[in-house]
């Protein structure tokens, strides 16, 4: 079986601040369905804003990652994106040489404004990164953004546009978002197997 590990990069800046509940209740019932998941899912969770990019969770088993609630989410400050992605796949990437596994790497990154804060990364080591690891044949990446064209952003960076989600940042649009993430999931967990099953590398 393959390992699918799940990697969420969640915008905490002070924006996300007028839908906070919704992530918050989106977030949990995303997790709830990656734990139904049949293959063996590893999860990693990067929080992010200005003050500090905060990765409680580095590619633990998904039962071990607990909701979210308005103490472990606590929205406030600037956007970092570019510190916060290119720092988590380094992470996970890392991870991933580690493993005496079959893996397949998810990559969601979630946020509702642009780029505004970042100081280590620019958008030339983002791109850079995202080509490498998608070139590596096992990562796929997701965006989902708010408040700006979406497309554009992440068609930038080198996610093909199918796998991008444009969301509206209120209760309906969160919600919506996270439920698509779900489906986007598990279709993605259905597909690696399958070609694990047909001798394609997954590795």
């Amino acid at each position: 079986k393959i390992t699918t590990i799940v990697n969420f990069i969640l915008d905490e800046s002070g924006s996300m601040e007028s839908i906070k509940a919704s992530v918050i209740s989106g977030f949990n019932e995303y997790i709830s369905s990656l734990k139904k998941q049949k293959n063996k899912v590893l999860f990693t969770l990067t929080k992010f804003d200005s003050m500090g990019i905060r990765i409680p969770y580095v590619a633990v088993p998904v039962k071990d990652v607990e909701p979210l609630d308005n103490e472990s989410f606590k929205p406030g400050q600037m956007t970092p994106l570019y510190d916060a992605v290119v720092n988590t796949l380094n992470r996970v990437k890392e991870e991933v040489k580690m493993k005496n596994e079959k893996v397949a790497v998810l990559v969601a990154i979630m946020t509702d404004g642009l780029e505004n804060a970042s100081k280590e990364h620019n958008q030339q080591a983002l791109t850079a990164i995202i080509k490498e690891l998608t070139g590596a044949g096992n990562w796929t990446f997701v965006f989902l953004g708010a408040n700006q064209d979406s497309w554009a952003t992440a068609q930038g960076w080198g996610i093909p546009k199918g796998n991008i989600i444009d969301w509206q940042p209120d209760v309906k649009g969160t919600m919506m978002a996270f439920n698509s993430m779900a489906m986007a999931t598990a279709s993605f967990s259905d597909e690696v197997q399958l070609r694990s099953d047909s001798g394609m590398s997954a590795n």
